[in-house]
């Protein structure tokens, strides 16, 4: 599910070419609206788009109301750091103004606010860093390697990653990392 058409458009694309288009449903909505009945999934994620959502106090709500008792909500997401603001661009923003990180904390606060048991928040930006720094020296020096998101998101890409690396090694941001599930009823 996506917010912006051209992205869905390309999401059946992807899955038309790697055959997977029969197994995949891709719907054009808002998180902030989902447009599915009460208890229609076992499982739920979001990997890398909840830092342009607001309310994600709402997103939460809205994925409790479509979970099934005992299901599990899993996600992924860049988050503030406690070093002040990020290096933007960004790969999701380009100024502060369309980027809404919160903190590891507060992430578990909206989630146990929407009714979900905390399985795990966890900050994992640290336990990468050190696998991140070739990355980023590489591509201060070489620049893009020939494929990559950049043959679609274009040559701004470079300095998005960049930020993002240098961003995440100086504690501007975290990566969080959580699950949390629906309870089951008494």
């Amino acid at each position: 599910m996506d917010l912006t058409p051209e992205f869905c458009v390309a999401a059946r694309e992807l899955n038309a070419a790697t055959g997977l288009a029969d197994r995949v449903t891709i719907l054009h909505a808002s998180a902030l609206a989902l447009p599915m009945p009460e208890d229609s999934f076992d499982h739920a994620y979001s990997q890398g788009a909840l830092m342009n959502i607001a309310d994600k106090r709402t997103v939460f709500g809205e994925a409790y109301r479509v979970l099934r008792s005992g299901g599990l909500l899993a996600l992924s997401m860049a988050g503030a750091g406690p070093a002040g603001e990020p290096r933007y661009p960004l790969p999701w923003a380009t100024t502060p103004d369309i980027s809404f990180l919160v903190t590891p904390d507060e992430i578990q606060a909206d989630l146990l606010a929407a009714g979900f048991e905390i399985e795990f928040v966890l900050d994992t930006a640290a336990a990468v860093a050190e696998a991140r720094a070739p990355v980023l020296k590489r591509l201060q020096i070489e620049g893009l390697p020939p494929l990559g998101e950049h043959v679609v998101t274009g040559e701004n890409a470079r300095e998005w990653r960049i930020n993002y690396m240098r961003s995440a090694a100086e504690g501007r941001l975290s990566h969080i990392e959580a699950l949390a599930r629906k309870p089951q009823p008494l």
